[in-house]
């Protein structure tokens, strides 16, 4: 998911959705509300809060820990309700510097579950669109599109700051000017 908020730079703490419930991942997958939950719970039981790595290399960076961990509520301003949120404290001043200039800008789970296989029939609009994630202080505008089958085609982002991001992947876009920007075209589309 999205890294949504860096809102306390002094503190080195950053806040985002490590999950969203009834919307499909990049893997096509998606869970139920409760299960988040269950999964959220049992994570901090288990006190694996500082059991962090990047990137899924299984090397756990030291310092590096989640000191809030929450489901979002109805009605929260920043994110999904159901949603499991966690706030990370980022000592290690490269990677915070990684993840304010947008480098590192997503949590994602890694986790043994049991799939349940479901045909669904979802309804995705031709054009999606959406905003990016900040990086270098600014955000842009994504277009994004499906073919009939649902599969993502691409897109582009809007014009912001003398540049524009091409998209070919479904979560980032491609570097301009230096950078890229994280994004997800799967959060207005709900599966009930």
């Amino acid at each position: 998911m999205i890294v949504l908020k860096t809102d306390k730079p002094d503190e080195h703490l950053v806040y985002g959705e490590v999950y969203a419930p009834n919307r499909p991942d990049a893997q096509g997958e998606f869970m139920r509300a409760e299960e988040i939950k269950k999964m959220a719970h049992n994570f901090v039981r288990k006190g694996r809060m500082s059991s962090i790595d990047v990137m899924h290399d299984n090397h756990v960076v030291p310092g590096l820990c989640i000191v809030e961990s929450y489901i979002a509520k109805k009605g929260d301003p920043d994110f999904i309700e159901g949603s499991w949120v966690i706030g990370m404290h980022v000592p290690d001043e490269t990677l915070w510097q990684q993840i304010k200039k947008g480098e590192i800008n997503g949590f994602s789970m890694e986790a043994m579950i049991n799939r349940d296989e479901q045909e669904l029939e979802i309804d995705v609009p031709p054009v999606v669109t959406g905003i990016t994630s900040k990086s270098e202080e600014h955000q842009h505008k994504f277009y994004v599109t499906y073919d009939d089958e649902g599969n993502f085609r691409g897109g582009t982002t809007d014009f912001v700051n003398g540049h524009t991001h091409q998209i070919v992947a479904g979560t980032h876009t491609q570097k301009a000017d230096g950078h890229s920007h994280r994004f997800s075209s799967v959060d207005t589309i709900e599966i009930n």
